[in-house]
């Protein structure tokens, strides 16, 4: 597929794919970059994609998939926020001293990542940005923003994991 190819489907079905993302996530800005998601998806895959129906239905469908994708990112990255904020905002499981802890704990996290994988995890979950605007920043592809978000997560599940764990066992367990 061609750079003319894709700006003519781009040109042809953008508006009306936009209106089935806003259909689907409810947000405009969501929608755009769902949308932006997917066109950079076909212009990435452009040399081995191959279009067995309609590209109309290709990009509807693509338009589809990617808005549950969309959705289910949202919700896992909602999840983590308020599990991460419960801790702040709700102290009857721990005292304001294991908090201070655990935020060096995270800290400490943070500064043994890589730091593109670093910068890419802060702007998501301190900043709130989109994966689309942290590639538009950051110079890089949505791909790449989302294989460091991954990166990031398993670094942190796996150290504050054992860490927690760890908080959780009784001292002379230890010994």
């Amino acid at each position: 597929m061609s750079l003319p190819e894709i700006e003519q489907l781009f040109k042809e079905h953008y508006e009306a794919l936009y209106r089935y993302a806003f259909s689907i996530l409810k947000n405009e800005e969501d929608a755009k970059d769902v949308l932006q998601i997917v066109f950079i998806n076909l212009w990435e895959r452009r040399e081995t994609l191959h279009i067995n129906s309609s590209s109309k239905a290709y990009l509807y469908r693509s338009v589809y998939n990617e808005s549950l994708n969309y959705i289910k990112k949202e919700s896992v990255r909602q999840k983590h926020e308020t599990g991460a904020f419960s801790l702040q905002e709700n102290p009857g499981q721990e005292d304001a001293n294991e908090a201070g802890i655990w935020e060096q704990k995270i800290n400490k996290v943070l500064e043994q990542m890589p730091p593109q994988c670093k910068a890419v995890f802060l702007k998501s979950r301190i900043e709130n940005k989109k994966y689309a605007e942290i590639a538009a920043e950051l110079d890089i592809s949505v791909k790449t923003v989302e294989a460091h978000m991954s990166k990031a997560l398993k670094i942190i599940r796996a150290t504050i994991g054992v860490l927690w764990l760890l908080s959780c066992l009784p001292l002379e367990s230890l010994n």
